[in-house]
């Protein structure tokens, strides 16, 4: 059950984000939705395979240290993709 929601619940978080900046950047004339889809194809892969790793390391005791380090790790694509918008629109790049 942990796999479903640290692995598939994840991905499935971080495409509908990463769906939802490129939708709201389109027709602006930044490039602003390119960069949220090159860092989600880098990243949705990367970050399932490493919270894999974290649930398989710590499979035994999935208590609230490790709960939180999967939660960092799998809010980081989000949160790099949120500043990539605002740098863009308060920056006007």
């Amino acid at each position: 059950m942990s796999y479903l929601f640290g692995v598939g619940g994840v991905i499935l978080l971080q495409v509908g984000f990463s769906f939802a900046i490129i939708l709201a950047t389109s027709g602006g004339g930044s490039f602003v939705g390119l960069g949220a889809m090159l860092l989600a194809v880098l990243g949705i892969p990367l970050t399932a395979l490493i919270n894999l790793l974290l649930i398989r390391s710590n499979r035994k005791n999935l208590a609230s240290p490790h709960v939180l380090r999967l939660a960092l790790v799998s809010l980081a694509l989000p949160a790099a993709q949120l500043a990539l918008m605002i740098l863009v629109s308060v920056f006007r790049l």
